[in-house]
Protein backbone atom coordinates (compact mmCIF):
# COMPACT_ATOMS: atom_id res chain seq x y z
CA UNK A 1 0.00 0.00 0.00
CA UNK A 2 1.42 3.27 -0.89
CA UNK A 3 1.16 6.22 1.62
CA UNK A 4 0.88 9.71 0.92
CA UNK A 5 1.99 12.66 3.07
CA UNK A 6 1.95 16.57 2.40
CA UNK A 7 5.24 18.14 2.17
CA UNK A 8 6.15 21.89 2.16
CA UNK A 9 6.08 21.55 -1.96
CA UNK A 10 3.83 18.97 -2.24
CA UNK A 11 3.46 15.29 -2.14
CA UNK A 12 5.52 12.07 -0.80
CA UNK A 13 4.93 9.13 -1.94
CA UNK A 14 6.19 5.85 0.31
CA UNK A 15 5.93 1.63 0.67
CA UNK A 16 7.10 0.55 3.97
CA UNK A 17 8.52 3.62 5.08
CA UNK A 18 10.94 3.56 1.78
CA UNK A 19 9.84 7.26 0.11
CA UNK A 20 9.49 5.61 -3.64
CA UNK A 21 8.09 9.57 -4.97
CA UNK A 22 8.54 13.06 -4.04
CA UNK A 23 5.57 15.08 -5.67
CA UNK A 24 6.92 18.67 -5.68
CA UNK A 25 4.74 20.99 -8.00
CA UNK A 26 6.82 23.52 -9.07
CA UNK A 27 10.62 23.68 -10.65
CA UNK A 28 13.18 22.85 -8.02
CA UNK A 29 15.19 20.30 -5.67
CA UNK A 30 13.32 17.48 -3.63
CA UNK A 31 16.90 17.09 -1.65
CA UNK A 32 17.07 13.16 -2.32
CA UNK A 33 18.11 10.82 -4.51
CA UNK A 34 15.40 12.22 -7.71
CA UNK A 35 17.66 14.92 -7.34
CA UNK A 36 20.62 13.32 -8.43
CA UNK A 37 18.41 10.75 -11.40
CA UNK A 38 17.32 14.19 -12.84
CA UNK A 39 21.01 15.91 -12.88
CA UNK A 40 22.02 12.87 -14.41
CA UNK A 41 19.58 12.94 -17.13
CA UNK A 42 20.46 16.74 -17.49
CA UNK A 43 24.17 16.12 -17.91
CA UNK A 44 24.42 12.57 -20.05
CA UNK A 45 21.06 12.90 -22.23
CA UNK A 46 21.52 12.75 -25.98
CA UNK A 47 19.43 13.80 -28.95
CA UNK A 48 16.61 11.03 -28.48
CA UNK A 49 14.12 9.28 -26.32
CA UNK A 50 13.86 9.64 -22.85
CA UNK A 51 12.53 6.51 -21.13
CA UNK A 52 11.96 5.94 -17.88
CA UNK A 53 10.48 2.76 -16.17
CA UNK A 54 8.82 3.44 -13.46
CA UNK A 55 6.93 6.81 -13.34
CA UNK A 56 5.62 6.51 -9.61
CA UNK A 57 4.41 9.75 -8.62
CA UNK A 58 7.07 11.63 -11.06
CA UNK A 59 9.54 12.70 -8.49
CA UNK A 60 12.41 13.54 -10.93
CA UNK A 61 10.14 16.04 -13.20
CA UNK A 62 10.38 19.18 -10.86
CA UNK A 63 14.18 18.75 -10.70
CA UNK A 64 14.63 18.28 -14.12
CA UNK A 65 12.33 21.24 -15.38
CA UNK A 66 14.79 23.11 -12.80
CA UNK A 67 17.93 22.23 -14.45
CA UNK A 68 15.89 23.10 -17.72
CA UNK A 69 15.08 19.95 -19.62
CA UNK A 70 12.46 20.75 -21.08
CA UNK A 71 11.72 17.70 -23.52
CA UNK A 72 9.38 15.05 -23.45
CA UNK A 73 9.61 12.11 -21.17
CA UNK A 74 8.52 8.32 -22.17
CA UNK A 75 7.41 6.50 -18.99
CA UNK A 76 5.25 3.18 -18.18
CA UNK A 77 4.35 1.90 -14.87
CA UNK A 78 2.06 -0.66 -14.09
CA UNK A 79 0.27 1.27 -11.10
CA UNK A 80 -1.59 4.75 -12.52
CA UNK A 81 -2.10 6.36 -8.94
CA UNK A 82 0.79 7.84 -8.61
CA UNK A 83 0.13 9.34 -12.47
CA UNK A 84 -2.64 10.83 -11.68
CA UNK A 85 -1.48 12.05 -8.48
CA UNK A 86 1.10 13.63 -11.24
CA UNK A 87 -1.72 14.81 -13.88
CA UNK A 88 -3.74 16.38 -10.72
CA UNK A 89 -1.31 18.05 -8.88
CA UNK A 90 1.20 19.02 -11.71
CA UNK A 91 -1.53 19.80 -14.82
CA UNK A 92 1.03 22.24 -16.72
CA UNK A 93 4.01 18.99 -16.82
CA UNK A 94 1.44 16.92 -18.25
CA UNK A 95 1.80 17.44 -21.72
CA UNK A 96 5.75 16.84 -21.88
CA UNK A 97 5.19 12.98 -20.29
CA UNK A 98 3.79 9.93 -22.56
CA UNK A 99 2.55 7.99 -20.18
CA UNK A 100 1.59 4.36 -20.24
CA UNK A 101 0.08 1.70 -18.35
CA UNK A 102 1.89 -1.35 -19.18
CA UNK A 103 4.43 -3.94 -17.90
CA UNK A 104 8.05 -2.46 -18.47
CA UNK A 105 9.04 -5.34 -20.67
CA UNK A 106 7.06 -5.34 -22.55
CA UNK A 107 6.54 -1.74 -23.09
CA UNK A 108 10.23 -1.58 -23.90
CA UNK A 109 10.14 -4.56 -26.50
CA UNK A 110 7.88 -2.59 -28.54
CA UNK A 111 9.88 0.59 -28.88
CA UNK A 112 12.58 1.53 -31.85
CA UNK A 113 16.33 1.30 -30.53
CA UNK A 114 16.20 5.45 -30.47
CA UNK A 115 16.65 5.98 -26.80
CA UNK A 116 19.13 8.54 -25.66
CA UNK A 117 18.89 7.34 -22.12
CA UNK A 118 16.75 4.82 -20.33
CA UNK A 119 16.11 4.96 -16.62
CA UNK A 120 15.12 1.56 -14.92
CA UNK A 121 13.90 3.35 -11.44
CA UNK A 122 11.81 0.22 -11.13
CA UNK A 123 10.72 -1.29 -7.69
CA UNK A 124 8.81 -3.69 -5.49
CA UNK A 125 7.26 -4.38 -2.59
CA UNK A 126 8.51 -7.10 -0.44
CA UNK A 127 8.27 -8.75 2.97
CA UNK A 128 8.23 -4.99 5.00
CA UNK A 129 10.32 -3.01 2.30
CA UNK A 130 11.06 -1.88 -1.11
CA UNK A 131 13.09 -4.04 -3.41
CA UNK A 132 13.74 -4.04 -7.38
CA UNK A 133 12.17 -6.66 -9.29
CA UNK A 134 13.66 -9.47 -10.35
CA UNK A 135 13.84 -7.99 -14.06
CA UNK A 136 16.07 -5.63 -13.38
CA UNK A 137 18.89 -7.86 -12.47
CA UNK A 138 17.91 -10.34 -15.50
CA UNK A 139 15.77 -9.28 -18.61
CA UNK A 140 16.13 -5.49 -18.24
CA UNK A 141 19.81 -4.86 -18.65
CA UNK A 142 20.05 -6.20 -22.20
CA UNK A 143 16.75 -5.18 -23.28
CA UNK A 144 17.58 -1.67 -22.33
CA UNK A 145 20.88 -1.95 -24.02
CA UNK A 146 18.91 -2.98 -27.39
CA UNK A 147 16.93 0.19 -27.73
CA UNK A 148 19.19 2.40 -26.80
CA UNK A 149 20.55 4.78 -29.94
CA UNK A 150 24.83 4.36 -30.42
CA UNK A 151 26.08 6.13 -27.90
CA UNK A 152 23.29 5.91 -25.36
CA UNK A 153 23.33 5.69 -21.86
CA UNK A 154 21.47 3.05 -19.57
CA UNK A 155 21.14 4.30 -15.73
CA UNK A 156 20.02 1.88 -12.88
CA UNK A 157 17.82 3.13 -9.46
CA UNK A 158 19.71 0.42 -7.47
CA UNK A 159 18.13 -0.97 -3.60
CA UNK A 160 19.99 -3.47 -1.87
CA UNK A 161 18.54 -7.10 -2.56
CA UNK A 162 16.73 -8.97 0.36
CA UNK A 163 18.96 -9.79 3.29
CA UNK A 164 20.55 -6.27 2.83
CA UNK A 165 23.24 -7.02 0.71
CA UNK A 166 23.68 -5.76 -3.23
CA UNK A 167 22.40 -8.46 -5.55
CA UNK A 168 25.49 -10.61 -6.86
CA UNK A 169 23.85 -10.25 -10.21
CA UNK A 170 25.51 -6.59 -10.89
CA UNK A 171 28.32 -8.17 -12.68
CA UNK A 172 26.06 -9.60 -15.02
CA UNK A 173 24.28 -5.84 -15.29
CA UNK A 174 27.66 -4.13 -15.79
CA UNK A 175 29.23 -6.62 -18.60
CA UNK A 176 26.57 -5.78 -21.10
CA UNK A 177 27.95 -2.03 -21.46
CA UNK A 178 31.87 -1.11 -22.71
CA UNK A 179 32.01 1.31 -19.45
CA UNK A 180 30.02 1.87 -15.95
CA UNK A 181 30.11 4.37 -13.21
CA UNK A 182 28.72 4.44 -9.73
CA UNK A 183 27.02 6.80 -7.57
CA UNK A 184 26.87 6.54 -3.73
CA UNK A 185 24.43 8.81 -1.77
CA UNK A 186 25.38 9.50 1.72
CA UNK A 187 22.12 9.59 2.95
CA UNK A 188 20.53 6.88 0.46
CA UNK A 189 20.23 3.17 0.58
CA UNK A 190 20.15 3.52 -3.13
CA UNK A 191 23.29 3.31 -5.73
CA UNK A 192 22.96 4.78 -8.86
CA UNK A 193 24.56 2.71 -11.88
CA UNK A 194 25.22 4.44 -15.04
CA UNK A 195 26.12 2.45 -17.92
CA UNK A 196 27.55 3.17 -22.05
CA UNK A 197 29.87 3.00 -24.51
CA UNK A 198 31.43 5.79 -23.33
CA UNK A 199 31.59 7.98 -20.30
CA UNK A 200 33.22 10.49 -18.57
CA UNK A 201 35.97 9.76 -16.15
CA UNK A 202 34.22 9.40 -12.11
CA UNK A 203 36.37 12.38 -11.44
CA UNK A 204 34.83 14.45 -14.43
CA UNK A 205 31.27 13.07 -14.14
CA UNK A 206 31.42 13.64 -10.16
CA UNK A 207 31.50 17.30 -11.38
CA UNK A 208 29.87 17.79 -14.10
CA UNK A 209 26.80 16.17 -11.73
CA UNK A 210 27.33 18.11 -8.48
CA UNK A 211 27.79 21.52 -10.65
CA UNK A 212 24.24 20.55 -11.82
CA UNK A 213 23.13 19.81 -8.17
CA UNK A 214 24.37 23.57 -7.44
CA UNK A 215 22.63 24.77 -9.72
CA UNK A 216 19.35 23.10 -8.52
CA UNK A 217 20.32 24.28 -4.85
CA UNK A 218 19.65 20.50 -3.83
CA UNK A 219 21.73 19.33 -0.83
CA UNK A 220 22.84 16.46 -2.34
CA UNK A 221 25.23 18.14 -4.24
CA UNK A 222 27.48 17.55 -1.53
CA UNK A 223 26.32 14.05 -0.24
CA UNK A 224 27.62 12.10 -3.10
CA UNK A 225 30.45 10.37 -4.63
CA UNK A 226 31.15 8.91 -8.10
CA UNK A 227 33.54 5.90 -8.80
CA UNK A 228 34.57 3.47 -12.01
CA UNK A 229 33.25 -0.53 -12.17
CA UNK A 230 34.03 -0.64 -15.32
Amino acid sequence: MTNITSTKHGLRLSQHGVVISELRTSPGPTHSVFDVLAAVIAVLALPGRIGVLGFAGGGMMAPLRGLGVGGVIDSVDLDRAGYDLFRQHCPAWVAGVRWQQADAVTWLRRQPAEFGLLLDDLSVPQDGDVFKPTISWTMLPELMHERLRPGGFGVFNLLPAPGGTWNSDLKRVVARFRTARIIHLDEFENHILITGDVLPTARELGARLRWALRQLRSRQAGRMQVRTLR
